[in-house]
Protein backbone atom coordinates (compact mmCIF):
# COMPACT_ATOMS: atom_id res chain seq x y z
CA UNK A 1 0.00 0.00 0.00
CA UNK A 2 2.88 2.50 0.88
CA UNK A 3 4.33 2.13 -2.41
CA UNK A 4 1.50 3.21 -4.28
CA UNK A 5 1.60 7.23 -5.62
CA UNK A 6 -1.12 9.78 -6.12
CA UNK A 7 -1.11 12.12 -7.90
CA UNK A 8 -3.36 15.15 -8.64
CA UNK A 9 -3.90 14.70 -12.58
CA UNK A 10 -5.38 11.52 -12.47
CA UNK A 11 -7.05 11.76 -8.63
CA UNK A 12 -8.92 14.98 -9.74
CA UNK A 13 -10.06 14.47 -13.28
CA UNK A 14 -13.11 13.04 -12.97
CA UNK A 15 -16.03 15.21 -11.08
CA UNK A 16 -15.82 13.67 -7.13
CA UNK A 17 -18.52 11.69 -5.75
CA UNK A 18 -21.36 13.26 -3.42
CA UNK A 19 -21.38 12.45 0.21
CA UNK A 20 -24.27 10.40 -0.48
CA UNK A 21 -22.28 8.28 -3.03
CA UNK A 22 -19.03 8.09 -1.04
CA UNK A 23 -21.37 6.68 2.01
CA UNK A 24 -22.85 4.09 0.12
CA UNK A 25 -19.75 3.06 -0.78
CA UNK A 26 -17.95 3.14 2.04
CA UNK A 27 -20.82 0.54 3.56
CA UNK A 28 -20.70 -2.00 0.82
CA UNK A 29 -16.47 -1.98 0.98
CA UNK A 30 -16.96 -2.68 4.91
CA UNK A 31 -19.77 -5.28 4.54
CA UNK A 32 -18.29 -6.90 1.50
CA UNK A 33 -14.72 -6.31 0.93
CA UNK A 34 -12.85 -4.64 -1.74
CA UNK A 35 -14.59 -6.97 -4.98
CA UNK A 36 -13.19 -4.39 -7.72
CA UNK A 37 -9.40 -4.58 -8.32
CA UNK A 38 -7.14 -0.81 -8.12
CA UNK A 39 -5.63 0.11 -11.41
CA UNK A 40 -1.81 1.09 -11.42
CA UNK A 41 0.81 2.43 -13.30
CA UNK A 42 4.30 2.39 -12.66
CA UNK A 43 2.43 2.54 -9.07
CA UNK A 44 0.46 5.46 -9.87
CA UNK A 45 -2.99 4.80 -8.65
CA UNK A 46 -5.11 5.54 -11.79
CA UNK A 47 -8.49 4.16 -10.92
CA UNK A 48 -9.97 3.66 -7.98
CA UNK A 49 -9.04 6.32 -5.50
CA UNK A 50 -12.29 6.56 -3.45
CA UNK A 51 -11.78 2.27 -2.53
CA UNK A 52 -8.16 3.07 -2.04
CA UNK A 53 -8.93 5.66 0.64
CA UNK A 54 -11.64 3.89 1.99
CA UNK A 55 -9.46 0.80 2.11
CA UNK A 56 -6.38 2.50 3.85
CA UNK A 57 -8.76 3.99 6.59
CA UNK A 58 -10.62 0.76 7.35
CA UNK A 59 -7.33 -1.43 6.94
CA UNK A 60 -9.06 -3.27 4.20
CA UNK A 61 -7.27 -5.66 1.92
CA UNK A 62 -7.37 -5.17 -2.07
CA UNK A 63 -6.18 -6.60 -5.12
CA UNK A 64 -4.35 -4.38 -8.11
CA UNK A 65 -4.00 -4.75 -11.94
CA UNK A 66 -1.34 -3.45 -13.55
CA UNK A 67 -1.05 -1.29 -16.82
CA UNK A 68 0.94 -0.01 -19.36
CA UNK A 69 0.45 2.98 -21.04
CA UNK A 70 3.37 5.16 -23.08
CA UNK A 71 2.49 8.00 -21.66
CA UNK A 72 0.53 10.52 -19.37
CA UNK A 73 -2.02 11.47 -21.87
CA UNK A 74 -2.48 7.43 -22.95
CA UNK A 75 -3.62 7.09 -19.02
CA UNK A 76 -5.48 10.00 -18.76
CA UNK A 77 -7.26 9.16 -22.04
CA UNK A 78 -8.00 5.79 -20.32
CA UNK A 79 -9.06 6.60 -17.12
CA UNK A 80 -12.12 9.05 -19.07
CA UNK A 81 -13.17 6.08 -21.80
CA UNK A 82 -13.30 3.73 -19.01
CA UNK A 83 -15.68 5.82 -16.68
CA UNK A 84 -17.77 8.83 -18.72
CA UNK A 85 -20.37 6.06 -19.85
CA UNK A 86 -21.10 5.27 -15.96
CA UNK A 87 -21.87 8.97 -15.38
CA UNK A 88 -24.60 11.44 -16.04
CA UNK A 89 -22.98 14.70 -17.18
CA UNK A 90 -24.36 17.45 -18.71
CA UNK A 91 -22.08 19.77 -21.98
CA UNK A 92 -20.54 21.72 -19.26
CA UNK A 93 -19.18 19.29 -17.09
CA UNK A 94 -18.11 17.27 -19.74
CA UNK A 95 -15.74 20.49 -21.10
CA UNK A 96 -14.94 21.04 -17.41
CA UNK A 97 -13.23 17.24 -17.35
CA UNK A 98 -11.89 17.93 -21.32
CA UNK A 99 -9.87 20.97 -20.08
CA UNK A 100 -7.93 18.75 -17.11
CA UNK A 101 -6.42 17.30 -20.02
CA UNK A 102 -5.39 20.76 -21.40
CA UNK A 103 -2.09 21.16 -20.13
CA UNK A 104 -1.13 17.34 -21.16
CA UNK A 105 -1.72 17.80 -24.66
CA UNK A 106 -0.04 21.16 -24.69
CA UNK A 107 3.22 19.63 -23.37
CA UNK A 108 3.01 16.72 -25.56
CA UNK A 109 2.44 18.55 -28.88
CA UNK A 110 5.33 21.07 -27.53
CA UNK A 111 7.42 17.92 -27.08
CA UNK A 112 6.26 16.49 -30.96
CA UNK A 113 7.37 19.78 -32.23
CA UNK A 114 10.59 19.79 -30.45
CA UNK A 115 11.58 16.16 -31.34
CA UNK A 116 10.32 16.85 -35.23
CA UNK A 117 12.75 19.80 -35.72
CA UNK A 118 15.53 18.95 -33.21
CA UNK A 119 14.47 21.41 -30.91
CA UNK A 120 14.63 24.63 -33.47
CA UNK A 121 11.68 26.61 -34.87
CA UNK A 122 10.46 24.60 -37.78
CA UNK A 123 10.11 25.71 -41.22
CA UNK A 124 6.75 26.68 -43.32
CA UNK A 125 6.70 23.86 -45.04
CA UNK A 126 9.16 21.53 -43.04
CA UNK A 127 7.38 18.07 -42.17
CA UNK A 128 7.77 16.49 -38.70
CA UNK A 129 8.01 13.08 -37.83
CA UNK A 130 5.07 13.17 -35.01
CA UNK A 131 2.09 14.76 -36.12
CA UNK A 132 1.25 17.94 -34.80
CA UNK A 133 -1.37 18.18 -31.93
CA UNK A 134 -4.04 20.22 -32.71
CA UNK A 135 -5.02 21.02 -28.73
CA UNK A 136 -8.57 22.84 -29.58
CA UNK A 137 -9.71 19.69 -31.53
CA UNK A 138 -8.07 17.33 -29.51
CA UNK A 139 -10.48 18.92 -26.13
CA UNK A 140 -13.68 19.25 -28.26
CA UNK A 141 -12.94 15.40 -29.29
CA UNK A 142 -12.87 14.29 -25.56
CA UNK A 143 -15.53 16.21 -24.52
CA UNK A 144 -17.72 15.36 -27.37
CA UNK A 145 -18.68 19.05 -27.83
CA UNK A 146 -18.10 21.31 -30.39
CA UNK A 147 -14.45 24.03 -30.34
CA UNK A 148 -16.77 27.14 -29.48
CA UNK A 149 -18.49 25.20 -26.58
CA UNK A 150 -14.98 24.41 -24.96
CA UNK A 151 -13.85 28.05 -25.12
CA UNK A 152 -16.80 29.68 -23.67
CA UNK A 153 -16.41 26.90 -20.60
CA UNK A 154 -12.78 28.28 -20.30
CA UNK A 155 -13.77 31.53 -20.20
CA UNK A 156 -16.50 30.87 -17.70
CA UNK A 157 -14.00 28.72 -15.58
CA UNK A 158 -11.26 31.21 -15.52
CA UNK A 159 -12.79 34.38 -15.04
CA UNK A 160 -16.95 33.78 -14.11
CA UNK A 161 -17.82 34.54 -10.41
CA UNK A 162 -19.04 31.30 -8.51
CA UNK A 163 -22.83 31.92 -8.72
CA UNK A 164 -22.37 32.10 -12.19
CA UNK A 165 -20.43 28.81 -12.32
CA UNK A 166 -22.70 27.00 -9.87
CA UNK A 167 -25.39 27.96 -12.22
CA UNK A 168 -24.60 26.56 -15.54
CA UNK A 169 -23.50 23.48 -13.91
CA UNK A 170 -26.63 23.22 -12.01
CA UNK A 171 -28.67 23.63 -15.50
CA UNK A 172 -30.14 27.08 -14.60
CA UNK A 173 -28.21 28.76 -17.00
CA UNK A 174 -27.25 27.75 -20.72
CA UNK A 175 -23.18 27.77 -21.52
CA UNK A 176 -23.98 30.44 -24.14
CA UNK A 177 -25.86 32.96 -21.25
CA UNK A 178 -23.23 31.74 -18.76
CA UNK A 179 -20.59 33.24 -21.44
CA UNK A 180 -22.36 36.64 -22.17
CA UNK A 181 -22.72 37.04 -18.70
CA UNK A 182 -19.23 36.15 -17.61
CA UNK A 183 -18.04 38.46 -20.41
CA UNK A 184 -20.77 41.47 -18.42
CA UNK A 185 -18.89 40.59 -15.09
CA UNK A 186 -15.34 40.69 -16.36
CA UNK A 187 -16.33 44.05 -18.43
CA UNK A 188 -17.83 45.66 -15.19
CA UNK A 189 -14.81 44.43 -12.87
CA UNK A 190 -12.57 46.06 -14.97
CA UNK A 191 -15.03 49.07 -15.07
CA UNK A 192 -15.33 49.14 -11.38
CA UNK A 193 -10.90 48.89 -11.16
CA UNK A 194 -11.17 52.06 -13.12
CA UNK A 195 -13.66 54.05 -11.22
CA UNK A 196 -11.87 52.76 -7.60
CA UNK A 197 -8.47 53.90 -9.11
CA UNK A 198 -9.97 57.25 -10.19
CA UNK A 199 -11.90 57.23 -6.79
CA UNK A 200 -8.75 57.05 -4.22
CA UNK A 201 -6.94 59.81 -6.94
CA UNK A 202 -10.02 62.30 -6.48
CA UNK A 203 -9.72 61.80 -2.38
CA UNK A 204 -6.16 62.03 -2.83
CA UNK A 205 -6.91 65.30 -4.67
CA UNK A 206 -9.36 66.45 -2.10
CA UNK A 207 -6.76 65.58 0.74
CA UNK A 208 -4.15 67.56 -1.09
CA UNK A 209 -6.76 70.53 -1.31
CA UNK A 210 -7.75 70.53 1.71
CA UNK A 211 -4.20 70.36 3.26
CA UNK A 212 -3.54 73.42 1.13
CA UNK A 213 -6.66 75.52 2.22
CA UNK A 214 -6.05 74.91 5.54
CA UNK A 215 -2.32 76.01 5.64
CA UNK A 216 -3.58 79.52 3.81
CA UNK A 217 -6.03 79.81 6.18
CA UNK A 218 -3.12 79.21 9.10
CA UNK A 219 -0.85 81.63 7.16
CA UNK A 220 -3.77 84.13 7.14
CA UNK A 221 -4.25 83.89 10.91
CA UNK A 222 -0.85 84.57 11.52
CA UNK A 223 -0.54 87.33 9.89
CA UNK A 224 -1.30 90.94 11.23
CA UNK A 225 -4.79 92.79 10.82
CA UNK A 226 -3.35 95.51 8.50
CA UNK A 227 -1.34 93.14 6.16
CA UNK A 228 -2.16 92.96 2.49
CA UNK A 229 -1.39 89.59 0.82
CA UNK A 230 0.74 89.03 -2.22
CA UNK A 231 -1.86 87.53 -4.87
CA UNK A 232 -0.34 84.57 -5.50
CA UNK A 233 -1.02 83.70 -1.86
CA UNK A 234 -4.72 84.86 -1.87
CA UNK A 235 -7.74 82.74 -2.58
CA UNK A 236 -8.72 82.22 -5.53
CA UNK A 237 -12.28 83.44 -6.02
CA UNK A 238 -15.06 80.63 -6.21
CA UNK A 239 -16.52 80.44 -9.60
CA UNK A 240 -19.33 78.46 -10.93
CA UNK A 241 -19.27 74.81 -12.32
CA UNK A 242 -19.39 76.26 -15.55
CA UNK A 243 -16.92 79.07 -14.61
CA UNK A 244 -19.43 81.55 -14.51
CA UNK A 245 -18.49 84.59 -11.94
CA UNK A 246 -21.80 86.66 -12.53
CA UNK A 247 -24.92 85.56 -13.84
CA UNK A 248 -26.68 88.69 -14.03
CA UNK A 249 -24.54 88.95 -17.19
CA UNK A 250 -24.36 86.12 -19.08
CA UNK A 251 -22.35 85.81 -22.34
CA UNK A 252 -23.95 84.50 -25.53
CA UNK A 253 -21.19 82.04 -25.12
CA UNK A 254 -22.07 81.04 -20.96
CA UNK A 255 -25.62 80.98 -22.12
CA UNK A 256 -24.81 78.36 -24.75
CA UNK A 257 -22.79 76.06 -22.00
CA UNK A 258 -25.54 76.84 -19.40
CA UNK A 259 -27.69 75.31 -21.81
CA UNK A 260 -26.06 72.51 -23.06
CA UNK A 261 -24.80 71.36 -19.57
CA UNK A 262 -28.79 71.63 -17.98
CA UNK A 263 -29.29 69.51 -21.32
CA UNK A 264 -27.15 66.57 -20.15
CA UNK A 265 -28.87 66.75 -16.63
CA UNK A 266 -31.75 66.58 -18.13
CA UNK A 267 -31.12 63.12 -19.75
CA UNK A 268 -29.14 61.78 -16.98
CA UNK A 269 -32.05 62.82 -14.86
CA UNK A 270 -34.63 61.00 -17.10
CA UNK A 271 -31.91 57.79 -17.60
CA UNK A 272 -32.49 57.23 -13.72
CA UNK A 273 -35.93 57.24 -13.48
CA UNK A 274 -35.50 54.61 -16.23
CA UNK A 275 -33.96 52.62 -14.26
CA UNK A 276 -35.19 48.45 -13.64
CA UNK A 277 -35.12 47.84 -10.25
CA UNK A 278 -36.92 44.76 -10.38
CA UNK A 279 -35.63 41.28 -8.42
CA UNK A 280 -34.31 40.13 -11.57
CA UNK A 281 -32.05 43.34 -12.34
CA UNK A 282 -30.79 43.61 -8.81
CA UNK A 283 -29.59 39.53 -8.80
CA UNK A 284 -27.92 40.49 -11.97
CA UNK A 285 -25.77 43.06 -10.83
CA UNK A 286 -25.30 41.21 -7.50
CA UNK A 287 -23.42 38.88 -9.72
CA UNK A 288 -20.97 41.34 -10.58
CA UNK A 289 -20.45 43.11 -7.31
CA UNK A 290 -19.86 40.13 -5.39
CA UNK A 291 -17.03 41.38 -3.25
CA UNK A 292 -17.42 43.45 -0.29
CA UNK A 293 -14.99 45.82 -1.51
CA UNK A 294 -16.68 46.01 -4.45
CA UNK A 295 -19.90 46.72 -2.68
CA UNK A 296 -18.71 49.42 -1.03
CA UNK A 297 -17.48 51.29 -4.00
CA UNK A 298 -21.15 50.99 -5.53
CA UNK A 299 -22.58 52.02 -2.46
CA UNK A 300 -20.33 55.50 -2.26
CA UNK A 301 -21.16 55.89 -5.84
CA UNK A 302 -24.88 55.78 -5.17
CA UNK A 303 -24.89 57.94 -1.98
CA UNK A 304 -23.41 60.44 -4.10
CA UNK A 305 -25.49 60.36 -7.16
CA UNK A 306 -28.32 60.00 -4.46
CA UNK A 307 -26.94 63.44 -2.69
CA UNK A 308 -26.96 65.05 -5.96
CA UNK A 309 -30.00 64.40 -6.81
CA UNK A 310 -31.46 65.19 -3.65
CA UNK A 311 -29.65 68.51 -4.38
CA UNK A 312 -31.10 69.33 -7.77
CA UNK A 313 -34.71 68.10 -6.11
CA UNK A 314 -34.52 70.57 -4.08
CA UNK A 315 -33.14 73.45 -6.33
CA UNK A 316 -35.91 72.92 -7.95
CA UNK A 317 -38.77 72.91 -5.13
CA UNK A 318 -36.91 76.83 -4.16
CA UNK A 319 -37.62 77.61 -7.98
CA UNK A 320 -40.83 76.78 -7.70
CA UNK A 321 -41.86 78.25 -5.02
CA UNK A 322 -40.07 81.39 -6.02
CA UNK A 323 -42.05 81.24 -8.91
Amino acid sequence: MSDIKIETEFKNLLPPLTEEQKTELEKDIIKNGCLTPLVVWNNILIDGHHRYDICVENNIPFDLTEMEFKDKLEAMEWIWSNQKNRRNLNKYELAQIALKFKPVIEAKAKENLKTSTGGKNPRPCQKSGNPAIDTKKELAKIAGVSHDTIHKVEVIENQAPEDIKKQVKAGDLTINNAYILTKSAVEAKKKNEEQEKLYKEQLEKEKQEQEKRKKQEELEKSLPENAVLIDKFRKPKETHIFGITDFNNLTEEQLGDCIKHSKKYEDAISKVALLSTSNDSLKAWSCIANTAELIDIELSELSLAIKNLITIQNYFKEVKKDG
